[in-house]
């Protein structure tokens, strides 16, 4: 990060000017319209978490078991100041879920505001991020880790709160694996002695079978600035994702900084910025390349800088302070080593059996009971009612004359009532097959055929 004097700018003196701008911004991270009706559970992890230096506070936490299903989950980001006053400089700061001593995934980046300390600042942010596809780490017990990359020390810097909200429901596509493509906090770009392709190597990925939905997730913020072309911080570029054999690119750039939830600040917030924003969250790039995965196969993923030579650095023979650049030498104020922070990942999704079934009556039945699919014989969708006496988890799935599983309908908690599951056997061959219902003690199979 650089260092420059935050100067005061005019307050937004309008409070329903300050309003709008700050719902249409958080509008922009999260897409309010895939938030269904459904309970919610909170779970709060960091509290007032008191970061004033650059290392991790880390922490375990117990979020909500895998039990009950959810269709979204959002994380509320707070930084609030303490008494002595904020840190006012612009920190990247994120949050990590640590699987084991090495192995981590970033779930959120942020960077943090100017001055927001005094009459008409905001004094906190808060920042809210849709973090739906980590859903196969955020459950159980979990290891997080806060950092804010601040060097202001004293008893100045940040109260740090994280929350969780957990909305109950039935997301089509499940999100079941999370794999690490690229990590790395300070990919140096510019120089020719250090290539960010000996970092950002191509990864060869296996995706299983039950794949239905990939999606690459990229967050990519670039910092330094007072080199050629202002980079990495004041430089647009286009950055390229490769996948299989299609190409994706990305213009890294914010233009939107003025329309910000966390406002007004001191110093330059308002200016655009190579993917990120004082005092506002990092959206990441997400790319759907389901089209360009095979389940059962290998993919290959690459992930391209746009060419790039900074010859205003101490380690260009060529360079000559005042004619070349300013300033030849990095020198932590107006200029500051070009570099990304990269994190890059790919989901992989399943379909989600549950969506399968709908509710016939929630009147309480007596007892478990399994039916006889009908149509029987059927092509290629047949359906199956059964009726639950009370909440837990039920499985009913689908079983050839082998014993093999090939399809799953139901599996996961239901409440009393009747319900319908529809099976559609599109792919597979003629034949008996089996449909077995199993909850608590009750364990039934049915035999069914398909007739093509």
């Amino acid at each position: 990060m650089k260092f420059k004097l935050p100067f005061k700018k005019s307050a937004v003196k309008s409070s329903w000017l300050k309003i709008f701008l700050a719902v249409f911004f958080l509008s922009s991270l999260v897409n309010v319209s895939t938030v269904k009706a459904g309970d919610t559970t909170w779970v709060t992890t960091f509290n007032q978490n008191f970061q004033n230096w650059a290392n991790t506070h880390y922490g375990n936490f117990l979020l909500p078991d895998t039990n009950t299903h959810y269709q979204q989950i959002l994380m509320y980001y707070t930084i609030g100041c303490p008494a002595a006053g904020c840190d006012p400089w612009d920190r990247i700061g994120w949050i990590k879920l640590y699987t084991d001593s090495v192995t981590n995934y970033e779930i959120a980046r942020v960077i943090t505001p100017y001055n927001i300390v005094g009459g008409g600042y905001p004094g906190q942010c808060v920042f809210v991020l849709d973090v739906t596809d980590y859903m196969p780490l955020l459950h159980d017990s979990v290891r997080l880790g806060s950092y804010i990359e601040s060097w202001i020390g004293g008893t100045r810097g940040w109260l740090v709160t994280v929350k969780f909200a957990f909305i109950q429901g039935e997301p089509e596509k499940i999100p079941y694996k999370v794999i690490n493509l690229w990590q790395d906090n300070h990919v140096l770009y510019g120089d020719t002695a250090s290539n960010p392709e000996n970092i950002l190597v191509p990864r060869d990925i296996p995706v299983d079978l039950n794949t239905s939905k990939a999606k690459v997730k990229i967050i990519t913020t670039g910092h330094g600035q007072g080199n050629t072309d202002n980079a990495a911080e004041f430089s647009l570029k286009i950055h390229t994702l490769h996948v299989g054999a299609q190409s994706f690119d990305q213009i890294l750039w914010r233009s939107d900084c003025s329309i910000n939830p966390c406002s007004p600040q001191g110093g330059t917030w308002q200016y655009a910025r190579a993917g990120w924003c004082p005092g506002a969250s990092v959206i990441p790039w997400d790319n759907d390349v389901t089209a360009n995965v095979t389940p059962g196969q290998n993919v290959t993923i690459d992930y391209d800088l746009y060419p790039y030579v900074n010859f205003c650095r101490p380690t260009n023979p060529l360079c000559v302070s005042g004619q070349t650049c300013a300033d030849c030498n990095f020198n932590n104020n107006g200029h500051t080593e070009p570099h990304y922070t990269i994190q890059g990942q790919l989901i992989l999704f399943k379909d989600n059996p549950s969506i399968n079934i709908s509710s016939i009556s929630s009147e309480i039945p007596v007892s478990y009971k399994l039916y006889q699919n009908y149509p029987n014989p059927f092509n290629p969708t047949t359906k199956i009612k059964f009726e639950v006496p009370s909440s837990g988890k039920v499985t009913l799935r689908i079983i050839d004359i082998n014993g093999k599983t090939v399809d799953t309908l139901v599996d996961g908690n239901l409440n009393p009532g009747t319900y319908e599951a529809e099976w559609n056997a599109k792919g597979l061959s003629s034949g008996v097959y089996f449909y077995k219902l199993e909850a608590g003690d009750f364990i039934q199979t049915n035999r069914m055929v398909l007739l093509k």
